[in-house]
C-alpha cells in the first residue's frame, strides 16, 4: 500500500505522526507533503518523520489563494510521480481533493472543524472519505465516518504518549512546583483572516496578573515581541505535550492547544471564539472552558489555580474519555486500510 499525506498546519503533524510510523512498520510506503506554516517543518524534523516541503504559507487572501494554486500543481506532480493508492489528509483537505480526483485515487480526510467554511467548501467535495469524531455537526452522507471521540486522542492516548518531567527539569522548570501555560497563536490560518490576538499591553498586564499564584510560561506559534521575553517558553517546540501535562492550569487562544491540555488531565480555558462543535463538546465534557477573551479567560484561570483538587478531577475527567471511546489511532488506520482496497477504490473519481 502507498499512501501520500498532506501535512499543512502543525497540529497535522502531531495527529498523524503515530499512523505514519504505524504504516511504515507494517511495509506501507508513505510520502509525507509539507508545508511551511509556523512549526510544521520543525516539527517534522524532531519527530524525524520525512518530508517534501511544497509551499510557505501565504499572506492574506491574495497570498494564500496564490499558494494553494502552487501546493494544488507541485503535490499533483508529486503524486503521479509516487502513484499512491490513496491520499490523506486533515480538515478540508483541499489540495489533495482535485489532485486525487485527476489520478483517480481515493481521497480521506479527517475532519473535526465544522465551521471552516471556506476550506470545507473548497476539499469536502472532492473527498471519498470524511471521517469525524465526536461534536462534529455537518453530514456527508454515505461518504461519512462517524466515531466516538476527538482528534486530539490519536495522539494523546495513555497507550501512546507518557510525560516526562526529565524534559521539563532539563529546561530549568521544576514539574512539582506550580506553573501555568499561557498559549497564543499566529493568526493566519485561513479562517484567522482579518482576526488578531489582544494588544501586547493587555497581554503583559493579564500574565502580570496571573503569575501572582506561580510561573508563567508563554508559549506562542509566532515569534514574540522582546516585552515578553521573560514568560518565553524555553521548552522545544516538539515537546509543547509535555509542558502541558504538568502545567497547573493553561489558558489558549486556540482550541486545539486548549483540548490538548484537557485530554492531558490539565484545567484548560479557551478564549476562542469560533462555534465549533467539538470545542462544544469539550466544554459539556467539563474538560475545557470558553471565556470571551484573553481578559476573561486569565481572570478564570487565576480563579482555577486556586481551587483544591481541581487537577485531579481534570484528569479523572480525562481518564473516563478515553475509557469511553474509540480507539482513534485504530479507527483511522482501518479507514485508510478500506479506502486503499479495491472495493474502496471503487468510489475514487
Amino acid at each position: 500500500m502507498r499512501v501520500l499525506f498532506d501535512l499543512t498546519h502543525p497540529a497535522n503533524v502531531h495527529l498523524f505522526k503515530h499512523l505514519i510510523r504505524s504504516l511504515q512498520t507494517s511495509g506501507a510506503e508513505v510520502v509525507v507533503a509539507s508545508r511551511d506554516k509556523d512549526v510544521t517543518v520543525a516539527l517534522l524534523d524532531a519527530e524525524g518523520i520525512e518530508h517534501v516541503c511544497l509551499t510557505r504559507r501565504g499572506e492574506g487572501w491574495a497570498g494564500l489563494a496564490a499558494e494553494l494554486v502552487l501546493r494544488t500543481a507541485r503535490l499533483r506532480r508529486l503524486a503521479a510521480s509516487f502513484e499512491p493508492d490513496v491520499l490523506v489528509a486533515a480538515e478540508g483537505g483541499v489540495s489533495i481533493g482535485p489532485v486525487g480526483a485527476i489520478l483517480r485515487r481515493p481521497r480521506v480526510v479527517f475532519a473535526q472543524v465544522d465551521r471552516a467554511r471556506l476550506q470545507n467548501r473548497l476539499g469536502l467535495p472532492w473527498a471519498t472519505t470524511i471521517c469525524t469524531g465526536t461534536g462534529y455537526r455537518l453530514r456527508h452522507g454515505s461518504r461519512q465516518r462517524r466515531f466516538s471521540g476527538f482528534q486530539t486522542q490519536a495522539y494523546l492516548d495513555p497507550q501512546r504518549f507518557h510525560p516526562d518531567a526529565e524534559v521539563l527539569r532539563r529546561c530549568g522548570i521544576r514539574p512539582d512546583q506550580p506553573f501555568a501555560v499561557v498559549r497564543l497563536v499566529e493568526w493566519t490560518a485561513a479562517h484567522d483572516v482579518g482576526r488578531r490576538g489582544p494588544p501586547l499591553e493587555g497581554l503583559l498586564h493579564a500574565i502580570r496578573r496571573l503569575e501572582r499564584l506561580g510561573r508563567v510560561i508563554l508559549s506562542s506559534e509566532a515569534p514574540l515581541p522582546d516585552a515578553l521575553a521573560p514568560w518565553r517558553s524555553p521548552v522545544p517546540v516538539d515537546r509543547l505535550h509535555d509542558l502541558l501535562a504538568f502545567a497547573g492550569v493553561c489558558v489558549a487562544e486556540g482550541g486545539t492547544v486548549a483540548a490538548e491540555a484537557g485530554l492531558l488531565g490539565t484545567p484548560a480555558v479557551t478564549c476562542n471564539s469560533y462555534n465549533f462543535g467539538y470545542l462544544d463538546s469539550l466544554c459539556e465534557l467539563s474538560l475545557i472552558r470558553r471565556a470571551e477573551g484573553l481578559t476573561q479567560a486569565m481572570e478564570w484561570a487565576d480563579a482555577m489555580r486556586r481551587e483544591d483538587g481541581l487537577k485531579q478531577r481534570w484528569r479523572e475527567r480525562a481518564a473516563a474519555l478515553f475509557a469511553s471511546t474509540d480507539d482513534v489511532l485504530e479507527v483511522m488506520r482501518n479507514t485508510i486500510e478500506q479506502a486503499a482496497t479495491p472495493a474502496g477504490r471503487m468510489g475514487r473519481s
